[in-house]
């Protein structure tokens, strides 16, 4: 990915959006040697497991999944294909251009796939996630920052959140940045230091990385608070394979508190939504996009608009408890105590 282009969503993100949708959670790509449409037919049920990862979330349940069924019709849940040049894509001009496929799978018929087969769905709109990483190497350590990523460390990390759906933020580590937080204060895990460096970005998870690079080889200690987590794991291997191993165990965490298994045969749960501070037409208009992009939700129905409360009736399917988990997600409604006996769930509409 061009880095203009990450620079523009972080910018995005740190300047008052709430919620961070992935939107190529049913596409993956792999390098090709031709445009041969045999070529493309093999690789299709290895890129359709792929975009199922990233939609079930949790590598683990879809090993236990008998899959091959699925795999063996891949083309009939194939919407487009397209060949791109990568280095150009990655503005990387040091490197010979690589071809490689992109497919795209139909959302609808792979959601239907996937509930056949039992497995939970994580929906699109996922935890961002900011990454404050060291890189220790030829007895040199630095913090990683968006304009100052190595290529050898910025496209292995990069490629690894998106095999897994998960949408990643870098701090831009400038002067603010600089004196907010130092090397230290990452090796030796100081989260006060952390926390507050990290205010800025209003990312739900803050995960930190010290990465030791030895030639091909790195060694990573990772941890993440956030959204329900307080983890610390290792990862190692190649470049490649550390990032993956290491986002690809965040990714099995956050899946088993997001996906959701549908009954698609079953009758919709219904909830009322009380929300405060709903003050102008623009707050009503990003309030229902928010709402209208969560797949749990299937139906959205206005009971009342007051001077400064809504009030809705949404029908949605699968667990409440997933569904209140996933309202949280980006910090756009804030859960608030409700004053009566009612099962209607209250919320505050943040600025």
């Amino acid at each position: 990915m061009h880095r203009l282009f990450i620079t523009l969503i972080l910018l995005s993100l740190t300047c008052g959006s709430h919620a961070a949708e992935v939107d190529n959670l049913y596409q993956a790509s792999s390098p090709v040697s031709s445009r041969d449409a045999q070529e493309r037919a093999a690789l299709m049920p290895q890129l359709l497991q792929q975009v199922m990862l990233k939609v079930v979330g949790n590598k683990a349940l879809l090993e236990t999944a008998a899959l091959a069924p699925v795999l063996s019709e891949a083309e009939q849940y194939m919407q487009q294909y397209e060949y791109r040049r990568t280095n150009i894509a990655a503005a990387d001009l040091t490197q010979p251009d690589q071809l490689s496929l992109t497919l795209r799978f139909d959302p609808a018929a792979v959601n239907r796939a996937l509930t056949a087969l039992e497995l939970p769905i994580w929906g699109s709109n996922r935890p961002d996630i900011l990454i404050w990483a060291v890189i220790e190497a030829s007895g040199e350590s630095s913090i990683l920052g968006l304009e100052t990523a190595p290529m050898v460390v910025f496209r292995p990390l990069s490629q690894a959140a998106d095999q897994r759906g998960l949408p990643i933020l870098m701090p831009l580590m400038d002067l603010q940045d600089q004196r907010a937080l130092t090397i230290s204060d990452l090796k030796q895990s100081n989260q006060a230091a952390i926390d507050s460096a990290s205010d800025r970005y209003g990312a739900d998870i803050v995960m930190t990385a010290v990465v030791k690079l030895n030639d091909d080889e790195a060694q990573v200690s990772w941890s993440a608070n956030g959204a329900g987590l307080n983890d610390t794991w290792q990862s190692q291997g190649d470049v490649q394979e550390a990032f993956a191993a290491g986002v690809g165990h965040l990714a099995d965490k956050l899946a088993l508190q997001y996906g959701q298994r549908v009954d698609n045969g079953g009758e919709a749960q219904r909830l009322t939504l009380q929300i405060k501070d709903v003050l102008s037409y623009a707050d009503f208009t990003r309030l229902m996009t928010y709402l209208e992009q969560l797949e749990l939700i299937s139906d959205i129905r206005v009971i009342n608009l007051g001077a400064q409360q809504l009030d809705l009736d949404i029908a949605f399917r699968g667990s409440l408890e997933v569904l209140q988990r996933t309202l949280s997600v980006g910090s756009l409604l804030v859960e608030e105590p409700q004053s009566n006996s009612n099962d209607a769930k209250l919320y505050r509409l943040t600025p």
